[in-house]
C-alpha cells in the first residue's frame, strides 16, 4: 500500500471518527438537553403545586372564616327583632358590630320579599340599596333554607367580593335574609406576595381573583396561552378553579447553560482522543467533578423532599393542636358552669349557716326539754318534743341533699324532667336569700304536671340564677323607694313548649344595657357581688335545650326574663338520650 492509499485510508478513517465523535456529541448533547429539562420542569412543577396548595388554602381559610358568620347573626334574638319589626336602627347597629368584629366589608338585613331593611355601611357605599336584585341568587338560596352564595363580580380597578346570606326565622317562618360581603382584597393581597402568576376563575373561566390586576374579567385561556407549564387546583365548594402560570425562562437558561456544558465536554473529549494518554487523568477528574455534581443535584432535590415532608408534618401537627384547643374549650365551659354554681353557693353560705344552726338551736332546747320530763316521770309529754327535732332533722337533712345535688357536675344529655320538683329545689336553695331580705317568693304552677326536655341539675342553674337576680333587684327597689319587694314565678303550658317567667318588682333593666345582658362577664352589681357569668351561662344552658331565653318589661314594674323550653312529647323528644351523668351520692 503506498502512501498515498495510506493517507486517503488514514484520512477516511479520520472522518469516520470525526463523524462518529460529532454524532456522539450531537446525541450527548441532546440527552444533556432532555434529561435537564425533565428534571428541573419537575422540580419547577413541585414547587409550584406546593405554593398553590397554600395559596388556594388561603382563599378557602378566608372565605370559611365568614361562612358561619352570617348563619350566627341570623339566629340571633337581636337579627329576629330587625326582620320581625323592620327596626332600621337596630339593624344598623347589630350589622355595623357584625362587620366590625369579623372584618366583613358589608353586613346588611334584608325583608323577606328582598327589599332592604338596614346595613353597616353609610347609603352611599351601601350594596343593600338595590335590594336583592344583586345578590338574587344568594337571596333565594337564603329563602329555601340554604345558606346562600354569590360573588359580586370586580373591575380592573376593583377586586370582586363574596356574598354568604342567611335566612332569619321566626317559629320556622322567613321573617328576613342576612348578608355578609366578604372582601377578596385580601386574598390578592396576601398572593402579591409570590412571584408566580396567580388567578382564580369561576365555571365560565373567568378570572375573577388574581395577583395581576389587568388579568380581571379576562378569560384565563388568554393569559395562558403560549405557556406550556400551567398548574389547576379545584376548589369544589365554590365551584371555581385556581390556577398558576409558572416562569420558565429560568429553566430554560438552565438547560442551555446545561446543553453548553454538554457540547464543551465533547470538545474536550475530542481534544482527550486527540491528546491521548496525555489527557487521560485530565478526563478522570472530570469525571469526578461530574460525580460531585450529580451528588450535590441528588442531595438538593433530597433537601427539598424533606422539607415538603416537614411542611406536611406542621399542617397534620396544627390540625391536631385545633382539635386539642376546641376539647380545652369544651373542658373550660363545663368548668366554668361548676365554677358559676359554686359562687352562687358560696353567696348563700352565711344564709345558710343560719338556717342551720335556727333547726340546731331548736333541736337543743327541745332536747333539753325532753330530758326534764323524762327525768321527773313524765316520758309521754316527751313525745312531743321528740317529734319536733325529728321534724327538724329531715328539714336540715333535705336541705344538705338540694345542696350536694346543685354542686354536681351536670351531664350534657337530656331527658324528661318535671319542672315542679326544679322550682321547689331552687326555692329551698334561695329560702335563706329571701328569708334576709323579706322578699315574697311566689310560685305560680299549673294543675297538670309540666314536663320538659332538659338537664335537672343545669335547669336548678338556671333557675337559681334567675330567681336570685330577681330577689337581689327587688331588694335594691326596696331600699331606693321603700316598696315592699315581690318575685313571681310563673309555670303555663304554651303548646309544644314550656312557658317560665321570672317578674319582680325591681326597677327593670335599662334599655342601653339591654343587647349586653346576656354576655359574659359584664354585670350591673357592685364590684365583688357578681362575675358577670350567671345570664349568659343561663343562656346558653336553655339554648343547648332548643329553648329561648329572652329580657322584657314585666308587669310588677320591674324585668321579666320569659323562658321556653320544649316539652316532653314535642318535635325534640327524637334522639334524645337518658339523665344527666352526675358522679353517685
Amino acid at each position: 500500500m503506498n502512501r498515498f492509499t495510506r493517507r486517503r485510508r488514514t484520512r477516511r478513517i479520520r472522518l469516520i471518527v470525526i463523524g462518529l465523535f460529532l454524532a456522539l456529541s450531537a446525541g450527548s448533547v441532546w440527552l444533556t438537553a432532555e434529561t435537564s429539562s425533565r428534571f428541573l420542569r419537575s422540580d419547577l412543577e413541585t414547587r409550584v403545586s406546593a405554593g398553590l396548595q397554600v395559596q388556594a388554602g388561603i382563599l378557602e381559610s378566608h372565605l370559611e372564616k365568614f361562612r358561619v358568620l352570617a348563619p350566627v347573626v341570623a339566629r340571633s334574638t337581636n337579627a329576629e327583632a330587625v326582620a320581625l319589626f323592620i327596626d332600621e336602627q337596630v339593624g344598623k347597629r347589630v350589622a355595623a358590630i357584625a362587620a366590625g368584629m369579623a372584618g366583613a366589608e358589608e353586613v346588611w338585613f334584608l325583608s323577606s320579599r328582598g327589599r332592604p331593611i338596614a346595613s353597616s355601611l353609610s347609603d352611599d357605599l351601601a350594596v343593600m340599596a338595590d335590594g336583592n336584585r344583586m345578590i338574587d341568587k344568594a337571596f333565594a338560596e337564603a329563602a329555601q333554607g340554604q345558606l346562600g352564595r354569590q360573588l359580586l363580580p370586580g373591575s380592573p380597578s376593583r377586586p370582586p367580593s363574596y356574598v354568604f346570606a342567611s335566612p332569619i326565622r321566626v317559629e320556622n317562618r322567613l321573617v328576613g335574609v342576612l348578608a355578609v360581603r366578604v372582601p377578596l382584597a385580601p386574598v390578592e393581597q396576601a398572593w402579591a406576595l409570590t412571584k408566580v402568576p396567580l388567578a382564580a376563575t369561576d365555571a365560565d373561566g373567568r378570572i375573577l381573583v388574581s395577583n395581576r390586576p389587568d388579568w380581571r374579567g379576562r378569560l384565563i385561556s388568554e393569559v395562558t396561552s403560549g405557556n406550556p407549564l400551567h398548574i389547576v387546583r379545584q376548589l369544589p365548594v365554590l365551584g371555581w378553579e385556581v390556577h398558576a402560570l409558572a416562569d420558565q425562562s429560568e429553566s430554560l437558561s438552565q438547560v442551555w447553560r446545561a446543553m453548553l456544558i454538554a457540547v464543551l465536554l465533547c470538545v474536550i473529549l475530542g481534544g482527550l482522543l486527540f491528546m491521548l494518554a496525555a489527557r487521560w487523568e485530565a478526563q478522570a477528574q472530570r469525571g469526578r467533578r461530574q460525580r460531585a455534581e450529580a451528588l450535590r443535584l441528588e442531595r438538593k432535590v433530597l433537601h427539598r423532599t424533606a422539607a415538603l415532608r416537614q411542611a406536611n408534618a406542621q399542617l397534620q401537627q396544627e390540625v391536631q393542636d385545633r382539635q386539642r384547643a376546641e376539647e380545652h374549650l369544651r373542658q373550660a365551659q363545663a368548668e366554668l358552669v361548676q365554677a358559676a354554681k359554686l359562687a352562687t353557693l358560696g353567696e348563700m353560705s352565711a344564709s345558710l349557716s343560719h338556717e342551720y344552726n335556727q333547726p340546731l338551736a331548736a333541736i337543743r332546747s327541745d332536747a333539753d326539754v325532753a330530758e326534764m320530763l323524762i327525768v321527773r316521770g313524765r316520758a309521754g309529754e316527751a313525745v312531743g318534743n321528740l317529734q319536733r327535732i325529728g321534724a327538724m332533722v329531715d328539714r336540715m337533712a333535705e336541705i344538705a341533699r338540694t345542696l350536694k345535688g346543685f354542686t354536681r357536675k351536670a351531664g350534657t344529655d337530656v331527658r324528661p324532667v318535671d319542672f315542679a320538683q326544679v322550682a321547689e329545689e331552687a326555692a329551698l336553695l334561695l329560702r335563706p336569700q329571701v328569708k334576709r331580705t323579706e322578699t315574697e317568693l311566689v310560685i305560680r304552677m299549673p294543675q297538670e304536671p309540666i314536663v320538659v326536655y332538659g338537664g335537672k341539675i343545669r335547669l336548678e342553674q338556671v333557675l337559681v340564677n334567675l330567681l336570685s337576680n330577681a330577689v337581689d333587684a327587688a331588694r335594691a327597689a326596696r331600699d331606693a323607694s321603700g316598696q315592699p319587694p315581690r318575685v313571681v314565678l310563673t309555670v303555663t303550658a304554651d303548646g309544644p313548649h314550656a312557658l317560665v317567667t321570672v317578674d319582680d318588682t325591681g326597677a327593670g333593666v335599662p334599655e342601653n344595657i339591654r343587647p349586653q345582658i346576656f354576655e359574659p362577664f359584664f354585670t350591673t352589681k357592685e364590684t365583688g357581688a357578681g362575675l358577670g357569668l350567671g345570664l349568659s351561662i343561663a343562656y346558653k344552658i336553655v339554648h343547648d335545650f332548643n329553648g329561648s331565653l329572652v329580657l322584657e318589661d314585666g308587669p310588677l314594674g320591674g324585668a321579666r326574663f320569659s323562658m321556653r323550653l320544649p316539652r316532653s312529647g314535642g318535635p325534640w323528644a327524637a334522639g334524645k338520650t337518658e339523665a344527666d351523668q352526675a358522679p353517685a351520692a
